[in-house]
């Protein structure tokens, strides 16, 4: 099972301050822990800063409410986000005995976990205006170059073909140090897979340079109309998918209030946690 949230920044933070009765992001930054805070205060635009807060939490939320923990074990959460090449902690993160994957643009944030042998990998992007010069060459297979519609209807599937890529680099591990252009994703989810337990969609990669690609899988993610959004995986799997606030089984926070043992998650915060 691969359990998805996708929320926008806002209500992210807005969760965080309201679980713990607190305002202005106070709730929220008490929630991740010193190197969140930090990688949120290295950006210099206020956007961004909100914008990585709230990734950050979002994975820590969606653990806990996945794992059946209280919002207060969400800062003490090991996440390992230590790169592979350099050391440094930018790194696809890494938690124990679960595969995660996390994604941010414009004001959306898409936090995905699973089991470990998943490895789950996860994109969104808002769609812009328009694309840079050279994105075709860099993004596209030369077979998909013959196929892309013209207009907005060939920007939205350009960006709905990037998504599909980057998650299935970031499942593979290896990121954008492979570049998109060297393999297509099949346009068609694959006859081999059942549509039971709600895993129907699935497209394999059809045709690629990397033998790491060949048992890779994607399927799209509902972003609505701003943006798109996709998952990969080592295989086809059901996917659950959570909202941040409101009211469902699947709310991260009420998962995390009764978690907690408060009953109404909609009028009651918990309190702070005693380290963060």
């Amino acid at each position: 099972m691969i359990h998805l949230l996708l929320a926008s920044v806002d209500d992210v933070l807005d969760t965080g301050d309201h679980l713990l009765g607190r305002s202005d992001g106070a709730g929220a930054s008490a929630l991740v822990d010193a190197a969140d805070r930090a990688a949120a205060a290295s950006k210099r635009a206020e956007a961004d800063r909100r914008r990585t807060l709230a990734g950050r939490l979002a994975l820590r939320l969606l653990t806990c409410a996945v794992q059946g923990r209280p919002v207060s074990d969400a800062p003490s959460l090991r996440v390992d986000r230590t790169c592979d090449r350099c050391g440094a902690p930018h790194g696809r993160p890494r938690l124990a005995e679960l595969s995660a994957s996390t994604s941010s643009s414009g004001g959306l944030v898409l936090a995905a976990v699973a089991g470990d042998a998943a490895r789950v990998g996860v994109d969104v992007e808002e769609y812009p205006e328009r694309l840079w010069p050279g994105f075709d060459d860099y993004a596209l297979h030369p077979a998909e170059r013959q196929t892309v519609p013209s207009g907005r209807a060939g920007l939205v599937r350009r960006v709905q073909t990037w998504t599909a890529k980057e998650a299935l680099l970031k499942s593979v591990g290896v990121g954008l140090r492979s570049e998109p252009a060297g393999f297509r994703v099949a346009t068609t989810a694959s006859a081999r897979v059942t549509t039971a337990g709600g895993r129907d969609g699935w497209r394999p990669v059809a045709q690629s340079d990397d033998p790491g690609l060949a048992w890779a899988w994607t399927t799209g993610v509902d972003a609505g109309a701003r943006a798109a959004a996709s998952v990969a995986a080592a295989e086809p799997s059901a996917i659950r998918t959570w909202r941040m606030s409101g009211h469902g089984a699947d709310t991260v926070s009420g998962a995390l209030l009764r978690a907690q043992g408060s009953d109404d998650g909609a009028e009651q915060s918990v309190s702070a946690p005693a380290q963060v």
